[in-house]
């Protein structure tokens, strides 16, 4: 399995305000990820960033509507989507991915989600795409349990509207 969690971020390493507003990001942020899942097998989301996708209006689903997207909620629920499958573990995730055959999958968020795969020790791969924005106090890239990971620089993009695209190899330890 090859796993990528890529996310926009400010300057500073926030990907919403404290209430989860995202709207200081770009929409080209969008539109990096979509061109991202056309070479991967699903999308995965927290169900919170699920929900903020959702009330950005059907434009933004139906962007969505040709790849699998896995939701990790922490109650079980279906989905009105058929493309959308919600599970409420790791272990789940990993069945899901066994049963579909989904072997490259792009993480975008939120924190508690990006965490949960760095501590699991699945994730290879972390982009960052650091939006022209200030933030000081947010929700940050990552959260939850205390971790630390090794990474190594494998590249820099400039992007369009003065987006920095950082491209990280997760180290294995």
């Amino acid at each position: 399995m090859e796993v990528t969690i890529e996310m926009a971020a400010s300057i500073n390493g926030l990907i919403a305000t404290e209430e989860g507003s995202e709207d200081f990001l770009s929409d080209r942020n969008y539109q990096i990820m979509l061109d991202f899942l056309k070479e991967q097998d699903c999308l995965v989301y927290g169900n919170t960033t699920f929900k903020n996708v959702i009330s950005w209006g059907e434009d933004y689903i139906n962007a969505l509507k040709d790849i699998t997207v896995i939701i990790f909620s922490k109650t079980k629920q279906t989905s009105n989507y058929k493309n959308v499958i919600y599970v409420d573990s790791i272990e789940e995730f990993k069945k899901v991915c066994k049963e579909k055959n989904l072997n490259k999958i792009f993480v975008s968020g939120g924190a508690h989600i990006n965490t949960l795969f760095l501590e699991n020790n699945l994730a290879n791969r972390i982009i960052i795409n650091y939006n022209p924005y200030l933030l000081t106090k947010g929700i940050n890239l990552f959260g939850g349990n205390y971790l630390e990971k090794e990474l190594q620089l494998e590249k820099v993009v400039k992007e369009e509207e003065g987006i920095v695209q950082i491209w990280y190899k997760v180290k294995e330890k």
